[in-house]
């Protein structure tokens, strides 16, 4: 801000003029010499010490640091938004179930989903939960059945799970918990699955993939029909760090360079930090995870919540995710630490704490939530910090 120099000068005189300042000296002194004629004695005024008062000097007031939160971001990954649209910011946050087997791999526009989660299913594979906000790709796929812990994840995101079908049993856990579900497959409906425009299979020749694998979805009209549902834009789930550096487990946590967790013989996952990519990225088994356009997988946060699974639903397992102070981990920035995690009822969302008990904040970008079976599975999960089991 400049400073006025008139605000800190020697102030100005009443507005006399030279002139006119002149003119009464001189009528003073004639007065003087006047009076001083006939004067009984001289009178010497006492001699006056004039010192020039010189402006107060200050220093410039440094300006604040820039605040590392932006004005504007998106809900699911923290990141800067400032550039989208209105609309891209009210759009709906699609929760598609995704296929993770060799034989669905490699999959389609994986990249860009802004949270993933990864499930314990029956034969000890896995599937995908994938939350797609920020970006909405014209093409996602394969997309599979839906399972009975998914309306309790996608409970808080208040949104829509797309799926291939499901079950009886998981049709009416929907039903009975009130979770809108988009299904291709009507063989097996109970009146509850609602379809949509959005489904298409993808030929052979373009895929080579079996029948079962080669369903695909278009989020764009999937999200239009949602919005005409009822559904609402998008919900924060996670508490972000401005700037990444001061998220709670780069602070707080021990360096760690990979990830290894196995869920049995058919899931495998292992993230590998990338310090100069400042992310990690994933891999199935010993390979690059890689998306049918080239792209490797990464996320800015890895998620250990560790799980109890029971076969609720005949040979489907099911992961209970709502709980009370279970273990798990957070792994942010090449650091790890060990927290504490909770989810009150399926509308609530998942709260993590240190050991402590002081939240846990994670670092902008996308975030991949591994629900690792705690007991309950056919197979013994593990988890490695290089290589350390935990």
């Amino acid at each position: 801000m400049g400073v006025s120099l008139a605000r800190h000068g020697v102030p100005r005189l009443g507005g006399m003029t030279p002139r006119t300042r002149l003119s009464g000296l001189t009528l003073v002194l004639t007065v003087a010499v006047l009076l001083g004629a006939c004067a009984p004695e001289a009178i010497t005024p006492p001699a006056v010490t004039m010192t020039a008062v010189v402006g107060e000097h200050r220093n410039v007031v440094p300006l604040p640091p820039d605040d590392p939160m932006p004005a504007t971001a998106w809900p699911l990954t923290g990141l800067d938004a400032q550039s989208a649209t209105e609309a891209e910011l009210d759009r709906v946050a699609l929760g598609i179930k995704i296929e993770n087997t060799a034989k669905g791999r490699p999959q389609k526009s994986l990249e860009y989903a802004d949270i993933v989660f990864e499930e314990y299913i029956n034969s000890s594979c896995t599937r995908l939960m994938a939350f797609f906000h920020s970006t909405h790709p014209e093409e996602v796929g394969p997309i599979r059945s839906a399972r009975s812990m998914d309306p309790n994840i996608a409970g808080s995101f208040k949104t829509v799970v797309v799926a291939s079908g499901c079950n009886y049993a998981v049709q009416a856990t929907f039903r009975n918990l009130g979770q809108l579900l988009y299904a291709d497959d009507f063989s097996n409906s109970s009146g509850y699955l609602q379809g949509s425009e959005g489904y298409f299979r993808v030929p052979r020749s373009q895929v080579n993939k079996d029948l079962e694998f080669r369903l695909w979805g278009r989020p764009p009209t999937f999200a239009a029909e949602a919005v005409e549902d009822g559904i609402g834009p998008a919900i924060q789930q996670f508490d972000y760090a401005y700037p990444a550096e001061v998220a709670t487990a780069t602070v707080e946590g021990n360096p760690v360079g990979t990830i290894d967790i196995r869920y049995s013989s058919c899931a495998h996952p292992h993230w590998v930090w990338d310090e100069a990519a400042g992310s990690w990225q994933r891999f199935e088994f010993e390979d690059p995870d890689v998306t049918l356009d080239g792209n490797q997988i990464s996320a800015a946060n890895v998620i250990v919540f560790q799980v109890r699974v029971a076969y609720t639903q005949g040979y489907n397992p099911e992961s209970f995710v709502i709980v009370t102070n279970a273990p798990g981990y957070v792994a942010t920035g090449g650091k790890v630490i060990p927290i504490v995690w909770s989810k009150a009822n399926r509308g609530d969302k998942f709260h993590m704490t240190t050991l402590d008990g002081e939240p846990v904040s994670l670092a902008p970008g996308k975030t991949w939530v591994e629900l690792v079976p705690l007991s309950g599975a056919w197979s013994k999960a593990t988890i490695k910090f290089d290589d350390v089991v935990q």
